[in-house]
């Protein structure tokens, strides 16, 4: 991203990006810090999913109701930043010729992870994840920015509310997905649709407007809080280099060692014992169900089986990874 020039402009965020619209003033360095630690937060999530997609942790990231809230409360966050940032960013008046730029950085980002989804996942590729949402929820958001906070506010609440209590089949459809109210929830590793999540931003505008002066005054000190407050300056492109820099790592982990944690363990002591009670030889089970752990690993249907909740395309996947390892 360019901030040149932009030393006494307020270059605060919407969710993971510059904000449009930016205007003369300082910064506001605890915004910056904020951003960083909810970056912190969601590398951390996503290490943990990239773990557990290799098969190094078994960490029940689509049941456990601590992981579930762990991913709520991070995406939230970014969310209820990108309001605030907007209200920030228009307080003086919208420049839509740098909102528009903005906007643009925003909208390739999103491009770009799709596109990659669909490389490495093209059963379940990111077609609205949380770049697209933010890149839709700035523009409508701009109907808030100058709304009394107390209807912005109640705005959110009834997102929230119709995004978590109601679905209609007519949302199904592959154009109209994103904006929430399914019926099933589709196939894909990051879906974060209009309906509950723009919630999160509408609140972030009503707080802009109830403290105009959040995060005024504050001087960070410390390197951690100055290398925090760099990554929320720059998060957008943290967002988009950390996942890849965490994905090569856990791929390169999964090659180089053994994986042995406990969910793996079970995994193999019960495969073994029901290949053996088949009469096959307990090196041959040993060494088949060693090879179906990794191509469940390798196909990304570890997580789903683990949590004993196989899509349809992760048993295809299993199926085809035990005939795999079948064979001579």
């Amino acid at each position: 991203m360019d901030f040149r020039g932009g030393d006494d402009r307020i270059m605060t965020a919407i969710g993971i990006m510059p904000a449009p619209g930016l205007v003369q003033g300082k910064r506001r360095p605890a915004i910056d810090v904020a951003r960083g630690l909810a970056l912190v937060a969601m590398a951390a999530y996503h290490g943990s999913w990239d773990a557990t997609y290799f098969g190094l942790a078994g960490f029940d990231l689509l049941g456990d109701p601590l992981w579930l809230a762990a991913r709520t409360a991070i995406l939230s966050s970014f969310l209820l930043l990108a309001g605030i940032g907007l209200v920030l960013a228009t307080r003086d008046g919208l420049d839509p010729a740098r909102f528009v730029r903005r906007l643009a950085r925003v909208a390739a980002g999103a491009g770009a992870v799709s596109a990659a989804s669909y490389i490495l996942f093209p059963d379940s590729p990111i077609f609205f994840g949380v770049l697209h949402h933010i890149a839709v929820a700035s523009v409508v958001g701009l109907a808030f920015v100058r709304l009394p906070a107390a209807l912005t506010l109640a705005a959110a609440a009834a997102a929230v509310l119709i995004g978590t209590t109601q679905s209609f089949p007519l949302f199904d459809s592959p154009w109209l997905r994103w904006i929430g109210l399914t019926t099933v929830a589709p196939d894909s590793n990051d879906f974060v649709p209009l309906l509950p999540w723009i919630g999160g931003v509408l609140a972030g505008i009503g707080l802009g407007r109830l403290w105009p002066g959040l995060g005024e005054g504050t001087e960070i000190a410390g390197p951690a809080g100055r290398l925090l407050a760099l990554a929320g300056r720059h998060s957008l492109a943290v967002y988009l280099l950390h996942q890849p820099l965490l994905f090569g790592i856990a791929w390169a982990a999964a090659q180089l060692m053994p994986v042995d944690t406990p969910a793996v363990r079970d995994f193999q002591a019960s495969c073994v014992a029901s290949c053996e009670r088949a009469g096959v030889a307990s090196a041959t089970c040993t060494a088949n169900c060693r090879c179906v752990q990794s191509e469940l690993a390798r196909n990304g249907a570890w997580e789903g089986f683990v949590a004993n909740r196989l899509s349809e395309r992760e048993q295809r996947g299993l199926e085809a990874a035990v005939a795999v390892c079948r064979k001579p």
